[in-house]
């Protein structure tokens, strides 16, 4: 599956008219807007020609439990000269993309011709603060390919195919693309998605000593709709030029709600496919004195597909150097957006392309040819000095934290904007799971949002327990912060910080296909309130206050499709806790330096906890992982982790060693005791995509008082991974009692 994004330049088409009475508070606000859109359709339009240099980076990845993964990541440059009615020139400077959990290093993109137009910007359509999203998904062979593209429906949302041939006019490639299309909120007639609001004026003093006055617009949409935007516009108040705008969606991205029946099967069977937008900015600069033309424009969102979770992309396009030549008046009278393209311009827009070598570019207004000039020497455009760096990482920062935390308050509904809205969830793949206490456990889930609050509910049940799960809670949510107070009754973990993975697909997977379900588990009724970031950066850091009721849980079932083969059984017994009430607080810190693009990676954090009640006790650990390349030929990763705790433990708070996490080759859990330390060493093949693994763990765990560098538990093995280690099969032998081999099937290896 491929995930890419396309963001452009276009308008939606103009609204039917409606009173306007309520869209402004005041007739102030009336007149900035009015000057606004005046402004727009006058002044930019009085430019001729334009050069700029502009550059683009893209960062698709995906977060795992352990570590975030690139995706795949882009880096352009060119110089772009622009003419009206004439044909325009892009001289590329620079290029290059890497695809790190498939391959290693970066190559040349596929398709400049097609790349490089989109740099470009038509000063007539001057909207860059207006963005469109697409998602494609299919495989994918663009070498010498014509694209064939059939739109299942028009509109603000549609789906298309395209059809991918090479220059013999065989088939290589389908794949499936979505386009959404927001409302402009500048348009001619927007007050019927729209309400206004002026804010705050603010005086700034430009380096030439020139003094600013732009005033804040805020964009509220009417509802609750993907293809609305909420948040603000700075307008100068002497040219009504837009300086700044920050925008996000009235409501998150989900295929199947806003498609409908013009999704195509092949994305329809992938499961559900939402994407929620956290902010899209564009700052504008002062050209000349009179032209204000982007200067940054930065999109960060992330994507949810199916039971895959968390895929953030983040997009960066910036330009400089402009020169700029304009009439004294517009040159040609304003076209409506979303006026239906002159399809007979188009075929000659293309048909010109073909004979030329240009490209044609098209968007939901006009078409317009472009020459792409790229260097002979196009290995040069790989080590370019014009390239950005990448935005692989989270140090690399589109705009800071603290800027979008002082917008929240527009980028985040308000409680009287829109009525409640209701989502539910049941039996999803999301919704189910599988380990030996519960068999399988099938789970429901409704969430209901109003304003800046979400209310969760979930209930569910094990099909071998019979045991009723459910819980409660009401989210606050931020621009970039999540805090929840919920109440459960729910099988946990003996470590919190592993219950994630433990009731992940990847231990389902293990425990139902090879009998494998590495964790113990207990019962929780109680309440908590947690924070967490909503998207993870170069720091992570999470917390959690908790009070509830431990009580134990008992292995319930056998079935596997590992007992079918060896015809015995395969779960072992699930360790009783105690029973205890507990208070209790929790904190982990990660901290991530380098990427996956880079030549080394390490990855620190902590985790601290403290419970009172029947038991008190404390308990903290640290670990450090680094990943790197061997001179190019191979990968190596070295990890290590340590931990001990103080005063009474209970059985459900010791550390346990022992199973894909902490030491291969045995049984997971295997000891336990009140303090450990564990270390593992892996030596790889280059190739992400599929790679062999050779490695060896060992580790200790015992009593705090004890601590012994003689490793209790010692393994080495084989494994084959795939996706730089999101799938791992591993064969491993332990060296140490008890000996033996072992299989095991899981996922977010270290290589």
């Amino acid at each position: 599956m491929l995930l890419t994004l396309a963001f452009a330049a276009l308008l939606q088409g103009t609204p039917t008219l409606q009173d306007s009475t309520s869209a402004y508070p005041d007739a102030g606000t009336r007149q900035l807007v009015a000057g606004a859109r005046e402004r727009r359709a006058r002044v930019e339009r009085t430019i001729d020609a334009y050069q700029v240099t502009a550059r683009q980076r893209i960062h698709v990845g995906v977060e795992a439990l352990s570590r975030q993964r690139t995706l795949f990541g882009q880096e352009m440059a060119a110089q772009i000269e622009w003419r009206r009615g004439q044909t325009g020139t892009v001289r590329i400077l620079g290029a290059r993309e890497a695809s790190p959990s498939t391959s290693r290093g970066v190559s040349l993109p596929d398709d400049l011709m097609s790349e490089g137009p989109d740099l470009a910007f038509d000063p007539d359509q001057l909207q860059l603060d207006i963005f469109s999203f697409g998602i494609s998904v299919g495989a994918r062979d663009t070498t010498a390919a014509r694209r064939e593209r059939t739109r299942a429906a028009d509109g603000e949302v549609s789906a298309g195919t395209e059809v991918e041939r090479d220059s013999t006019g065989k088939k290589t490639g389908t794949s499936v693309e979505i386009d959404a299309t927001p409302v402009d909120p500048l348009g001619a007639g927007s007050e019927a998605h729209y309400r206004f609001r002026s804010g705050d004026t603010t005086t700034v003093r430009l380096p030439d000593g020139t003094r600013l006055q732009m005033v804040q617009l805020e964009i509220i949409p009417r509802r609750r709709e993907f293809r609305l935007l909420r948040g603000t516009l700075w307008i100068d108040l002497q040219t009504h030029g837009v300086v700044r705008s920050v925008l996000t969606t009235a409501r998150p991205f989900d295929l199947r709600r806003d498609v409908d029946e013009d999704l195509p099967g092949v994305i329809d069977a992938a499961g559900p496919i939402r994407a929620v937008v956290r902010y899209v900015t564009v700052e504008y600069a002062l050209t000349q004195g009179r032209f204000w033309l982007p200067r940054l424009m930065a999109v960060d969102l992330e994507a949810n597909m199916g039971v895959v979770a968390g895929l953030p992309v983040r997009f960066e396009r910036s330009y400089a150097d402009y020169q700029v030549t304009a009439s004294a008046a517009p040159q040609q009278a304003p076209r409506l957006a979303g006026a239906p393209r002159d399809t007979m311009a188009e075929r000659v827009c293309r048909n010109d392309a073909k004979e030329t070598g240009a490209s044609c570019r098209c968007n939901s207004v006009a078409c317009s040819l472009w020459r792409v000039e790229i260097p002979a020497d196009t290995a040069a455009l790989l080590a370019s000095a014009d390239l950005p760096e990448p935005l692989a990482g989270g140090s690399s920062k589109l705009i800071t934290g603290e800027e979008v935390e002082s917008l929240a308050r527009v980028l985040v509904p308000g409680f009287g904007d829109f009525a409640p809205e209701l989502h539910t969830e049941v039996a999803s793949l999301r919704m189910l799971r599988y380990n030996r206490v519960e068999a399988l456990s099938v789970g429901a889930r409704a969430d209901v949002e109003y304003g800046p609050l979400t209310v969760d509910g979930e209930a569910r049940i094990g099909l071998a327990d019979l045991e009723p799960k459910a819980e409660l809670g009401v989210t606050r949510q931020t621009a970039f912060w999540n805090t929840r107070l919920g109440g459960y009754r729910r099988l946990v973990a003996f470590d919190p910080s592993t219950s994630g993975r433990a009731l992940g697909p990847g231990n389902s997977l293990s425990a139902l296909l090879l009998g494998r379900d590495e964790y113990d588990y207990f019962l929780a009724s109680g309440a908590e309130i947690t924070g967490s970031p909503i998207r993870a950066g170069a720091w992570t850091y999470n917390w959690r206050l908790f009070g509830e009721h431990q009580h134990p849980s008992t292995r319930n079932t056998q079935i596997s499709l590992a007992r079918a083969w060896e015809g015995s059984d395969v779960f072992r017994d699930n360790r009783a806790a105690a029973r205890a009430d507990q208070l209790g607080a929790g904190l982990s810190l990660r901290r991530e330096f380098g990427s996956d693009r880079s030549q080394a990676r390490l990855t620190t954090g902590v985790g601290l906890e403290g419970q009172t009640g029947d038991f008190q006790f404390g308990r903290g650990q640290a670990f450090a992982r680094v990943t790197s390349g061997l001179g190019g030929r191979l990968g190596l990763a070295l990890e290590g982790a340590a931990g001990s705790t103080t005063g009474d433990v209970p059985v459900q708070g010791l550390w346990y060693l022992g199973g894909t996490q902490s030491v291969r080759g045995y049984p997971g859990a295997l000891l336990g005791g009140t303090a450990f330390w564990r270390a593992r060493a892996e030596v790889a093949t280059p190739t992400p995509a599929a790679r062999i693994v050779l490695f060896s763990d060992a580790g200790w765990v015992g009593p705090r008082d004890g601590w012994g560098g003689d490793p209790n538990l010692l393994s080495a093995g084989i494994g084959a991974s795939v996706l730089d280690g999101l799938i791992r099969l591993d064969l491993s032998r332990a060296i140490r009692e008890p000996k033996g081999w072992r299989v095991d099937l899981y996922l977010d290896a270290a290589l």
